[in-house]
Order: structure tokens, then sequence, then C-alpha cells
């Protein structure tokens, strides 16, 4: 006859909840960084895009009348060749804008982040933008399709590259 021992039995009950409880605390704690860094993604994402939106807004609304101001918004928001580019273009652009009185009122209808990680992003915006000058009192509506390459500046996105590609 064998008799059980009450105690053993106990035991490993407690061992195999004690074993389920670090699997299910592991468990948890995957979960919570999974959330945390999707969060964190969508956090890099959306701040790319809101970036590439008001650099695109900047680049397509200008006015005669405030060219500098308008300029100096492109550049502060820009870096490396884009922004050497940009600077270098400045004056025979100006001279341009101002001789033919010219304005432009964009409005971005959309924008889409093609890639991004922590440290840079592409993103394609759409912007509708009508230009007023002497030849065209009444405005010509353009479309522009631009991309963007972006890349952070500790907290900010900059833009790097723009290219109207339609």
């Amino acid at each position: 006859m064998t008799s059980r021992n009450p105690k053993r039995g106990r035991l490993i009950l407690a061992w195999a909840l004690s074993v389920l409880l670090v699997v299910a605390l592991a468990a948890a704690t995957l979960s919570v960084i999974a959330l945390h860094r999707q969060d964190q993604d969508k956090a890099e994402r959306e701040g790319a895009m809101k970036a590439a939106r008001q650099l695109a807004l900047d680049f397509t609304t200008y006015d005669y009348k405030t060219w500098d101001t308008d300029a100096h918004r492109v550049l502060d928001d820009s870096t490396g060749q884009f922004k050497d580019e940009f600077q270098a273009g400045t004056a025979s652009v100006k001279a341009e804008v101002l001789t033919n009185k010219a304005t432009s009122k964009g409005d971005v209808k959309e924008a889409a982040v093609v890639s991004n990680d922590k440290d840079s992003a592409q993103v394609l915006v759409i912007v509708n933008a009508v230009v007023t000058n002497t030849a065209s009192a009444d405005g010509v509506e353009r479309r522009y399709r631009i991309k963007l390459d972006l890349v952070r500046d500790k907290s900010r996105w900059l833009t790097a590259d723009l290219q109207v590609v339609g």
C-alpha cells in the first residue's frame, strides 16, 4: 500500500503556478515593450509627416511683399544639400518674384510617409497652389507632387532634399 504525500503535491503545484506566473509576467512585459515601440514608431511617422506637410506648404506659399520672411521659414526647416541649394537660389528667385509681383498660396491635399526610421524619413506630399503675378492677376492653380527626404536633428525633422516629382 502506497500513501500519497500531500506536502509534495502542494510543492509541485506551487512550483507549477510560480512558473506560470513568471511566463505570464514575461509575456506581459514583452507586450508592453512592443506597444511602446509601436507608439514610438507612430509618433516618429506622424512627426515626419507633419514636418513634411509644413515644409511643402512653406515652399509653395510666398508673397513678393514678404519674400524674405517666407524664404527664411523654408531655410529654418532645412539642412544639407537642400538648404544650400535653396539659399544659393534665393537671390535670383527673389528678383523674379519681386519683378513679377508674384504670390503663391499653397494648400496641402495629401501626405504619406513612404519610409522612415528613427533618424530619417521620406514623405510624398500633394500640394495645390494658386499662383498670381503681373501676367495672371486672377491666379492659376498649379498642382505639385513633392518628395521630401527628412532627417532628424535632435527633436526636429529637417528637410535634406526636396524634389518636385509631378
